[in-house]
């Protein structure tokens, strides 16, 4: 039962997190969005708390001989904490500065989600965790550089929104994909 719990937490939070990108892309570039910005960056917030909690509560409940497991969900729950620092420094950052902090907590984040879903895939079968996991890297990371392209003048204002945009799409697919592979794993026969 508190199995089944825990794998709920982290499908809804991953839908939420889709939700979440998906809301991004629609203020994103608007210039009065105040109250758009702060209600993204709680859906963000609350869409990575969620599976960051359920992972780490599952890490501690499944069985010890399933070591590759428990090790890939307490590494899930760093990915969610690290990716929930990092977008949140890259909403609020407005200078060069912030966003490569923004970009380093997305890459260490992003680092530790895919070798995480290599475990758990490797353990419970499902190597769709790990296409999962690569596309909300991948689109977590385009959203600070971007900002970092345009603070370098590489890119326009408008370039850079539709790269934010883009990334925020990668990482909804991603999303999608990680709650489909949640939802998979928390029947019983899968979850140990």
């Amino acid at each position: 039962m508190a199995l089944s719990r825990s794998w709920n937490l982290a499908v809804i939070g991953y839908s939420t997190l889709a939700a979440a990108m998906l809301a991004f892309i629609t203020i994103n570039g608007e210039s009065s969005t105040a109250v758009g910005t702060i209600g993204t960056a709680g859906l963000l917030g609350l869409g990575l708390v969620l599976p960051a909690a359920g992972m780490l509560e599952l890490a501690t409940r499944i069985d010890p001989s399933y070591r590759r497991m428990r090790t890939g969900l307490a590494l899930q729950g760093v990915c969610a904490a690290g990716l929930l620092l990092g977008l949140l420094v890259s909403f609020f950052a407005s200078s060069l500065p912030g966003h490569m902090a923004s970009a380093a907590f997305i890459a260490f984040a992003g680092t530790a989600g895919l070798v995480a879903a290599i475990l758990i895939s490797k353990e419970a079968g499902v190597p769709q965790l790990v296409v999962g996991a690569a596309l909300i890297a991948i689109g977590a990371a385009l959203i600070p550089a971007s900002n970092i392209a345009s603070q370098m003048y590489w890119v326009q204002d408008l370039e850079k929104n539709v790269y934010q945009d883009v990334g925020a799409t990668v990482a909804a697919c991603g999303c999608v994909v990680a709650a489909y592979s949640c939802f998979v794993m928390r029947k019983p026969s899968v979850s140990r």
